[in-house]
């Protein structure tokens, strides 16, 4: 092993722990300045490995010109391209020149010739880097495959390194791709995983002691889940309840039988809403729980829903809430101009959200998200499995035997839960609200 192979490991392998292998196997594809890099990489692994981590400090070590795009974040060619080329050059984003790009680019051969004009003929080597580029399937079909082959297309010393949660035969075309290096990355193992919670450990606390913590912590989590991020977050809310007795006096440090004892009750009742995030600090029981979920501002802030799955969760509820035949004048925009209808008769008016939520049509749900949000949302398969992940969640309720008929929900959420949820996207749900403004 060479001293710079030595250097690099000893100096990265403090900072990315358990990972020597990957870290031997990108030095010698990618390592060496003055050798010419492969045309491309294809690091995967499960969620929560450290692909990105791994790559992030493997580019800010070696000092290449480097670009890290997130495909989420950018969704379409254009702005993959500007995104690179600015990320590559000099220029800088400021409000002088009111963000505007390095220049204009539309098509692929536009970005192969900024990118030559960029990169010079010094034969520097560039590395760019595309994380979640399983989002690059749903993208020009081309796009894929010609990143691929970027540094026979440019002539240039460029390397396309691509990061991805799924295995390189989903990305299958028929059009055909150059198939890339791969890198695997293994899940990590308990003593490595133990390692990794170690570093996590409170200053105040001995070493020893928090080991036979995460020793067993990991005895009840580690079999059920394997994500790095959510298990350090476990961790941590846990290790306050497991300190108390040692705080309070009433048990030993070092009587690890009796602090177990006293711990894997409120383990197990906390392995049921891992993926919740729920942060309590009572560790109340299930059931409670699912009752705070209604009203409280602290779980409605520690439920990690996606974007839209927000506006659908506002849009059931309005749909429970909402009389049917007045969807129209609450979420057209034409109904706007329309009069205000005098009532004639002087029957008092039952609010609706004191009698308890309806329920409603799917059908009729989607067509209020649709009105309520602001961009043109395709309607496809990824968006509607929010609906069912949000029944396990017990915020929508699924009526009745759906098997021949429409599907019937009806909304489990309180106002002051769906309140905190609105405020998170922007949205005021009082503008809507028929018992608020009619």
């Amino acid at each position: 092993m060479s001293s710079d192979m030595e250097k690099y490991l000893v100096e990265l392998g403090s900072k990315i722990l358990c990972r020597n292998n990957v870290l031997k196997q990108l030095y010698y594809l990618i390592g060496n300045k003055d050798e010419p890099k492969p045309e491309s990489i294809f690091l995967y692994g499960h969620v929560s490995t450290g692909k990105s981590f791994v790559i992030e400090n493997l580019l800010s070590y070696l000092k290449y010109n480097h670009s890290i795009i997130n495909c989420i974040e950018y969704q379409t060619s254009k702005r993959i391209f500007e995104y690179i080329l600015v990320d590559l050059s000099s220029h800088k984003l400021s409000s002088e020149d009111n963000f505007a790009v390095y220049k204009k680019c539309d098509n692929f051969l536009d970005f192969i010739l900024q990118l030559k004009d960029i990169v010079g003929s010094n034969g520097d080597p560039v590395i760019i880097v595309f994380d979640k580029c399983e989002r690059m399937r749903d993208m020009d079909p081309n796009l894929l495959p010609a990143f691929l082959r970027l540094k026979e297309l440019s002539g240039i010393n460029v390397c396309t390194i691509f990061v991805s949660d799924i295995v390189w035969e989903k990305f299958h075309s028929k059009t055909g791709m150059l198939e890339p290096i791969k890198v695997y990355l293994p899940q990590y193992t308990r003593d490595e995983m133990a390692k990794i919670l170690f570093l996590n450990k409170p200053q105040s606390n001995d070493d020893s002691f928090y080991k036979n913590y995460i020793n067993l912590f990991l005895s009840v989590f580690f079999r059920f889940c394997r994500d790095v991020n959510e298990l350090r977050y476990m961790a941590m809310i846990n290790f306050k309840k497991y300190v108390e007795p040692v705080e309070s006096g009433q048990l030993d440090s070092n009587d690890v039988s009796a602090l177990w004892r006293n711990i894997s009750s409120i383990l197990k009742k906390n392995l049921e809403v891992i993926y919740l995030r729920v942060s309590t600090d009572d560790f109340q029981d299930r059931a409670q729980l699912s009752v705070e979920i209604e009203s409280t501002t602290k779980l409605a802030l520690s439920f990690e829903l996606p974007f839209y799955a927000k506006y659908l969760l506002i849009a059931a509820f309005l749909a429970s809430y909402n009389p049917a035949k007045e969807d129209k004048r609450l979420f057209l925009k034409q109904s706007s101009k329309r009069k205000k209808r005098i009532p004639t008769n002087k029957k008092p008016i039952i609010a609706r959200m004191s009698s308890g939520p309806r329920q409603f049509p799917l059908t009729r749900m989607l067509a209020i998200f649709c009105a309520i949000i602001d961009e043109k949302v395709d309607l496809n398969a990824s968006l509607l499995a929010q609906i069912p992940t949000m029944c396990k969640l017990g915020l929508l309720a699924e009526i009745g035997d759906n098997n021949l008929d429409e599907p019937k929900f009806r909304c489990c959420a309180g106002y002051d839960f769906i309140l905190v949820i609105s405020k998170t996207v922007g949205f005021s749900i009082s503008n809507y609200l028929y018992d608020l403004i009619h």
